[in-house]
């Protein structure tokens, strides 16, 4: 175990900072732009970055419910091209269009923080600390590596970790990871909305997977600081290979 003790709350992301800057909390994690907007106002530095923990990790999630999905399929499949459309230009002629995505997140209406603040790590930069600046290319990834696929493998790892910190208290076999992922990803909804794209000539077949032949299933995975690889179609062998964690236990 772990000789340590902290106490763990929920902040909203934007108030984050602040409440840093108040003494209220100690420490935060967060998703941009809120950790830089602390470098910015020099009250607090990145301690580590997800990236650097596990490399193009699969984060920010689009999710509808099954009953919004069967009732309105040609509406499902619309969003979903739509979210496909604006992670492509996001990324498209390596970043070019994300200084113009800058100017729109920082206004009142939407995000509201300053320009200078989205735009360190938005346009492929990541500030540490004051003038601490790294290149951090793939900082912020959106379309491509398949970022906008919905991997059950990427599911299935969320899954371990959930059973291995005990919000999921009893062992589960393989399968049950697999069922599980399988009832929310919805790979099968993302490729008639890709195809519909590729029909229309707004998107280019070789951007996506080999729809006919993909199992949703990323191979193992080697890029985690730990550098334990995460195999997702062996979700309890990946468990045991971590001496802290719940594996075989029950709560």
């Amino acid at each position: 175990t772990l000789d340590a003790q902290a106490l763990l709350s929920v902040t909203p992301p934007p108030q984050m900072p602040s409440t840093l800057e108040a003494g209220t909390i100690y420490g935060y994690c967060v998703g941009e732009p809120w950790n830089q907007q602390a470098v910015f106002k020099g009250i607090g530095v990145p301690v580590i970055t997800d990236y650097e923990i596990w490399k193009n990790n699969p984060e920010k999630v689009f999710g509808m419910t099954k009953e919004f999905t069967e009732k309105y399929p040609n509406t499902t499949a619309r969003i979903v091209k739509a979210l496909i459309r604006a992670a492509q230009w996001l990324d498209e002629n390596d970043n070019a269009n994300r200084p113009a995505a800058v100017e729109i997140l920082s206004r009142s209406e939407y995000v509201g923080a300053d320009y200078e603040v989205i735009a360190n790590s938005m346009t492929g930069t990541f500030e540490y600390e004051k003038g601490d600046k790294r290149q951090v290319p793939d900082f912020n990834v959106f379309f491509r590596y398949n970022a906008t696929f919905p991997y059950y493998s990427d599911a299935v790892w969320y899954l371990t970790q959930m059973r291995r910190w005990g919000q999921i208290s009893e062992p589960k076999s393989d399968d049950w990871f697999f069922d599980v992922a399988k009832s929310v990803y919805r790979p099968d909804i993302y490729e008639i909305a890709a195809k519909e794209l590729i029909a229309e000539e707004l998107v280019s077949a070789k951007d996506f997977p080999e729809f006919a032949t993909e199992s949703g299933f990323r191979g193992p995975q080697k890029h985690f600081i730990d550098n334990i690889v995460y195999d997702g179609s062996k979700p309890n062998a990946y468990l045991k290979k971590f001496p802290i964690g719940l594996k075989d236990e029950v709560l």
